[in-house]
């Protein structure tokens, strides 16, 4: 414990955690003057309560909230110990908006609260007696007049460790000067004071510096878990806000044993399908067969990318991910209108029968199709790009609530405050317009910078890889290098060879997740490397890879096509050759162009 400063050991069978034992077990153990040289599990009586290491941070917060613990052990699939989640830990994630900025300690701590005391001429025994009768985990240590230190758990622990009588007074070994704090500061302030004190406890001092209670972090997060729920519906009904402008039709689905029932349309769905459709089953708007086809996917994969359904005389491509909320299944699907896209490739795919001079026609429509096969990622990419946006202006309206609420909504904080909230929206625009410039297509080949368009894929799918925790390295030479080619499609093919890398990350759970983006010289040669450490391609398949409709993500949706236009797009167009081989980690593609 004294090692690592958590207040607990974990004790493990194998790699198995079977109990946990913390600084008030030890405490009671030396109350009760029991060995120490006794096996530790037998004296272990805190539970091991864990869970999967792969939950998200608010599912971390609700667990130590509802089981009134302070810590939580994480394991991975297999049940094996992985490290540990304190209750201070949670300050580090969790956004300034959840605690409120003009939270004060006034308004979180219980009046009259028993406050534990003893006089520092009294021995070490009769404070660890004291500590173990009352369940507590520290001490206010008395001089004459005011408090003078604090006793705590860890500082009995260590006290033990050093071999220190017992019976020794309190103020030759209490911990001092005592830090405190007024009740009507800030709940931030002090919660950023604990974390660089690197304490969990503090004591809270009125006006005229007397006692009122002693504040931990456990106090705080009880008081967060009601508003954190608050915050949380707040956001979600600012995303759904911001989802009714998008021209696509987005349908949330509540999943439940027995049913699927519409939990919410935006705009556009309503549009299409009706008003009056929440809380209907599924079947008011799909075919029970096309619905089955959806939901039977849904059992194995949590995604499904450009399933094609006809609904009401219309074309539509559905792309949706399924997701869980501590106990609760929801299904977000988002339906793409297709339908003058599905006439036109009819009319345009007679006129290629009849006219082979068109070919570069109908390598251009193969490529619009690849691209809408990509939409379901990139409505994935513009969520991670939207997180933090989203994040902040639910902050900035929570500010301005607490403000109304507490009658400090002056007029120069509602200016600044509606300014701070325009210029991110201005900033999810502009993220809008990025993604909508970069399916642009160039008709003629023009030179362009090639580290300009390498980083405007990256810009891309950035937002993505950081969510997935996969580290990207990118080397180029200092110098600019020009090409000339079509720059919007070589941005493409780079995107391309970036989900292809992300995807075999993910599927394989690569520990350490890296994709390396290398350009290099040599001689007038370009080579722009795609590299990653997915443990490669298998060979019997390496051959086939930029083959039309070949795909290894058969399961996941993969439409065969990103490769295929990748060469396409690279050798058809004369800009270079594209290759691929197994490196000592992973896959290799390497595009090879001529420097203008």
């Amino acid at each position: 414990m004294r090692q690592n400063s958590d207040g607990s050991v974990v004790l493990l069978k194998g790699k198995i955690p079977i109990a946990i034992l913390t600084e008030s077990d030890i405490v009671s153990i030396l109350g009760e003057q029991i060995d120490l040289e006794a096996k530790a599990y037998d004296f272990a009586t805190t539970s091991v309560i864990t869970a999967n290491e792969n939950r998200p941070i608010e599912f971390a917060f609700n667990f130590l909230s509802e089981h009134n613990i302070r810590r939580v052990v994480l394991v991975n699939n297999e049940n094996q110990f992985t490290g540990i989640v304190r209750q201070e830990d949670l300050f580090d994630y969790l956004e300034e908006d959840v605690y409120k900025v003009d939270l004060k300690i006034s308004h979180i701590i219980k009046p009259h609260q028993e406050i534990i005391t003893i006089t520092e001429d009294a021995s070490l025994y009769e404070a660890l007696s004291l500590i173990q009768s009352h369940q507590i985990g520290s001490l206010i240590i008395m001089g004459k007049k005011t408090f003078t230190g604090i006793l705590t758990e860890k500082d009995i622990l260590k006290l033990t460790y050093l071999e220190v009588n017992m019976y020794e007074k309190i103020k030759n070994h209490m911990s001092k000067p005592v830090i405190s704090v007024d009740k009507e500061r800030l709940v931030t302030d002090v919660i950023e004071l604990m974390k660089k004190e690197k304490i969990r406890r503090i004591l809270v001092t009125d006006a005229e510096k007397k006692l009122v209670t002693i504040l931990t972090n456990r106090d705080i997060l009880k008081h967060i878990k009601g508003n954190y729920s608050r915050i949380l519906q707040i956001k979600i009904k600012h995303a759904q806000e911001i989802m009714d402008f998008l021209p696509e039709a987005i349908i949330e689905i509540f999943v439940s044993d027995d049913q699927q029932i519409i939990h919410w349309m935006n705009k556009k769905a309503k549009e299409l399908f009706g008003e009056n459709l929440i809380d209907k089953e599924l079947t008011t708007v799909f075919s029970s067969q096309n619905w089955q086809e959806i939901y039977t996917h849904f059992q194995t994969s949590s995604t499904i990318v450009n399933k094609r359904v006809h609904i009401n005389k219309q074309n539509f491509e559905i792309s949706g991910t399924l997701s869980k909320n501590l106990n609760n299944r929801y299904i977000k699907l988002i339906f793409k209108d297709v339908t003058e896209h599905v006439a036109t490739k009819k009319k345009l795919q007679l006129e290629i029968d009849k006219q082979i001079e068109k070919r570069l026609e109908n390598e251009y429509l193969l490529m619009q199709q690849s691209k809408l096969a990509t939409m379901g990622e990139m409505i994935g990419h513009i969520a991670h790009q939207w997180r933090q946006p989203l994040a902040q202006l639910g902050g900035i309206f929570m500010n301005l609530d607490a403000a109304y609420e507490f009658n400090e909504l002056s007029p120069e904080y509602l200016k600044k405050k509606m300014k701070s909230g325009n210029e991110l929206i201005k900033y999810m625009s502009y993220t809008i317009d990025d993604f909508r410039h970069f399916f642009e297509p160039n008709r003629t080949k023009k030179s362009f910078e090639l580290a300009q368009y390498i980083q405007s894929a990256i810009n891309i799918i950035q937002a993505s890889l950081t969510y997935y925790r996969i580290d990207l390295k990118v080397i180029t030479p200092t110098k600019p290098i020009y090409i000339i080619g079509y720059p919007s499609e070589f941005a493409q093919v780079i995107l391309n060879l970036l989900d292809n890398a992300k995807d075999i990350l993910l599927e394989r759970k690569i520990q350490n997740p890296t994709i390396i983006i290398e350009t290099a010289i040599v001689g007038d040669v370009v080579t722009v490397s795609v590299k990653d450490n997915g443990r490669g391609i298998d060979e019997k398949m390496i051959d086939k890879l930029f083959d039309i409709y070949f795909t290894t993500k058969t399961k996941t949706g993969g439409s065969g096509l990103g490769l295929y236009m990748s060469k396409l797009i690279i050798e058809s167009k004369d800009m270079g050759k594209i290759k691929v081989h197994n490196g000592t980690n992973g896959a290799i593609f390497t595009i090879q162009m001529q420097q203008t």
